[in-house]
C-alpha cells in the first residue's frame, strides 16, 4: 500500500527530497516528456495525492531540479572561489577541482541538468529560459576567470573570451557524459586531469615543457 504522508510532519522534507531525487533519475533515463507523475510516485511508493501535496505539477518538480543545480553547483562554486587566492592557473585548478568533484558526488543531478537542457532546447518555454539563465551565470564566472588570465598576461591575448567559455563548457559537458556512459571503462580522475591539461594548453600563452620519460 502506498504512503500518503501529510505536510507538517518531521519527515515531510525527506519525502520532498526523495521525490526530487527519483524524479531526476527518471528524467535522465526516460526524459522529462517521457516521465509521468505515476512513474515518479511508483518509484517512491507514494500516491499521486502525496506528490501533488509537495509539487503542483511535474513542471514544478522540474523547476526544483533546476533551482537545486543552480544553488548547489553554480552558486556553491562562485562562493567557494571567492575564498581562493593566487594566479589564474591556481584559480582555474580550484575551479576544475570543485566542478569535477561536485559532478562525482552529484552525478544524477549534473547529468540530469545537462540532458534536460538538451531536451528542452528550442522549446521557448519559461523552463528553457531559466536553464539558459543558469548557464549564463556559469559562463559569466568562467569569462571573468579567463579575463583575469589575460590581465595577468598568462592567457593568450588574442583569445576570444566568449568563444573560449562556450568551448570550456561544451567540453566539460561532453566529458561528464562520456564518464557517465563509460564509468566501468574510464578512470574518472585521469579523465578529469586530462581535460584540465588539454584546456590549459589551449588557452595559456606558454605551457611548461614536460620531460619525456627516459
Amino acid at each position: 500500500m502506498k504512503n500518503n504522508r501529510l505536510r507538517g510532519r518531521p519527515e515531510d522534507t525527506d519525502v520532498k527530497a526523495h521525490l526530487l531525487k527519483e524524479g531526476v533519475q527518471l528524467f535522465v533515463r526516460k526524459g522529462f516528456r517521457g516521465t509521468t507523475v505515476e512513474d515518479i510516485t511508483d518509484a517512491v511508493n507514494l500516491t499521486k495525492g502525496a506528490f501533488y501535496w509537495h509539487f503542483k505539477s511535474k513542471n514544478e518538480l522540474l523547476e526544483s531540479v533546476i533551482e537545486k543545480y543552480e544553488r548547489e553547483c553554480i552558486d556553491g562554486l562562485i562562493t567557494a572561489m571567492k575564498k581562493v587566492r593566487g594566479t589564474f592557473v591556481t584559480k582555474f585548478n580550484q575551479y576544475h577541482k570543485y566542478i569535477t568533484e561536485f559532478a562525482f558526488y552529484n552525478r544524477d543531478l549534473c547529468v540530469g541538468f545537462m540532458t534536460l537542457s538538451a531536451e528542452l532546447a528550442g522549446s521557448g518555454t519559461d523552463v528553457e529560459k531559466n536553464i539558459n539563465a543558469v548557464y549564463a551565470k556559469y559562463r559569466g564566472f568562467i569569462k571573468d576567470l579567463v579575463e583575469l588570465g589575460k590581465k595577468e598576461e598568462i592567457v593568450k591575448r588574442d583569445l576570444d573570451s566568449d568563444v573560449a567559455v562556450h568551448v570550456i563548457v561544451a567540453i566539460n559537458n561532453g566529458m561528464l557524459l562520456e564518464w557517465y556512459m563509460n564509468q566501468n571503462a574510464i578512470d574518472g580522475q585521469t579523465l578529469a586531469k586530462t581535460y584540465r591539461d588539454i584546456t590549459l594548453r589551449g588557452i595559456l600563452k606558454q605551457v611548461p615543457a614536460v620531460k619525456s620519460a627516459a
